[in-house]
């Protein structure tokens, strides 16, 4: 680079009279600042026509473009290659009840997509395709994840329906003829490119890291649930990360609902007033009693989860699905009144004990995260396995507890203290008071 630098500034010197004479002549018309600026105001103008193209202010733009490059993608690695679509792999027979409930899921996403603006009609439609996804975690013998998505479709329904509240019933048409179009043809082409690529997948022989799994999960974490030996142990770090990511989520919706003051809506948008009867006496009683039964059932759940389907997390959302119920059948005043509403210390408490667990086997000479475990024998009680991951489940257990109420609670709340509706213009006596 010297060389070059040295030899430029050689040449420059012995042309430097006709270069003068250039100058003279154009010099007036030239000005590298002026040049400059405009070099930097074209880049400004560019990197704004780029940003406006992908981004106009809402999301569907965003995620057209993401599924556009996706498939773009997907076929140029597709058609790079002489492999054919269908593997060697013996297909299994498809039996009635599963055909059926592959329809049934097909047509509640269909109509949940055909159904969008009804927003409850959709949400219910949504309810069904989780529904069917749990059956066949079921029917593929997997019990752990059938439990979580049950629990995670209840939790959710009942975060959007409390939600809902607060939104018009039906949502406005947010897109053109055109844009429908477009949409659609990229949801059909997105739809066939992941068919393809499961029937790819599928239909090949595949052994991953499966079967060691399968194979140390009693002699190295010490469980024969390999799916929460993974969790609390194999890739524990992962999971710490998780409920940290869980326990920030929660703690951010607090932030956002605090202080937030909202209004429902009076009545329908069919002008009918909703129904005053907020609490029925049935629902709240029922709540009442099955408390505790769902309460025992979280903490079986969440003991016997190392060796059978269950743990922290499962136990987790059975125990906020219990708790979240007294809010809605009995009101927010009654529960806080028996119930502890501060979640924050909850949440704390969990990310301190599963932390600790990790730092534990430091003391041992172990790396963060190690899981220990060994048998025990008791008087009366008898001979039983005692794992360190039992701990770190505890803490996922608190965690979920603490952050899904935190969410849950305080929308709650938003429905105890919002604002008197004003009154329904057919039925101005009838009006919903919360």
């Amino acid at each position: 680079m010297s060389l070059v630098a040295l030899a430029g500034g050689v040449l420059l010197y012995a042309g430097r009279r006709p270069l003068y004479a250039w100058f003279d002549r154009h010099g007036d018309r030239l000005d590298a600042r002026r040049l400059y600026n405009h070099l930097v105001d074209g880049l400004h103008d560019l990197a704004g026509a780029v940003t406006r193209g992908l981004d106009g202010g809402g999301l569907q733009r965003l995620v057209a473009v993401f599924v556009a490059t996706a498939l773009v993608l997907g076929l140029a690695g597709w058609l790079g290659t002489d492999s054919p679509l269908t593997g060697p792999r013996a297909r299994l027979p498809a039996d009635g009840v599963s055909l059926l409930a592959a329809v049934a899921m097909a047509v509640a996403a269909v109509a949940a997509t055909v159904l969008h603006r009804r927003r409850f009609t959709a949400l219910v439609l949504v309810g069904a395709v989780g529904l069917v996804v749990a059956l066949a975690f079921v029917k593929f013998s997997a019990p752990d994840l059938a439990l979580t998505q049950l629990s995670v479709e209840v939790v959710t329904i009942i975060l959007l329906l409390l939600a809902l509240y607060f939104l018009p019933q039906v949502s406005p048409a947010e897109s053109a003829l055109g844009r429908r179009g477009r949409d659609l043809a990229l949801a059909g082409l997105a739809g066939l490119g992941v068919a393809a690529l499961a029937w790819a997948v599928l239909t090949r022989p595949y052994t991953g890291i499966g079967d060691w799994l399968v194979a140390h999960s009693v002699p190295g974490g010490g469980g024969h649930n390999v799916v929460n030996v993974i969790l609390v142990d194999f890739r524990g770090f992962d999971t710490l990360g998780e409920i940290t990511v869980l326990a920030l989520a929660g703690l951010a919706v607090y932030a956002m609902l605090e202080r937030l003051d909202i209004s429902g809506q009076g009545c329908d948008d069919g002008g009918r007033a909703w129904d005053s009867d907020m609490h029925p006496v049935i629902m709240a009683s029922l709540t009442r009693l099955l408390l505790p039964l769902a309460l025992l059932v979280s903490v079986f759940i969440l003991l016997r989860g190392h060796n059978l389907p269950g743990g922290g997390f499962i136990a987790g959302l059975v125990t906020a699905v219990a708790l979240i119920m007294q809010y809605l059948a009995n009101g927010v005043a009654w529960t806080h009144a028996r119930l502890p509403a501060n979640m924050q210390p909850v949440i704390a408490t969990g990310l301190a004990v599963a932390t600790a667990t990790g730092l534990a086997s430091w003391a041992f000479g172990r790396p963060f995260l190690t899981s220990a475990f060994g048998h025990l024998d008791w008087p009366l009680v008898g001979e039983f396995e005692l794992a360190s991951a039992m701990a770190f489940d505890l803490g996922v257990y608190l965690v979920v507890v603490g952050a899904t109420l935190l969410i849950l609670i305080n929308l709650g709340r938003l429905h105890d203290a919002s604002h008197a509706a004003p009154p329904c213009a057919d039925d101005k006596e009838a009006a919903w008071k919360p």
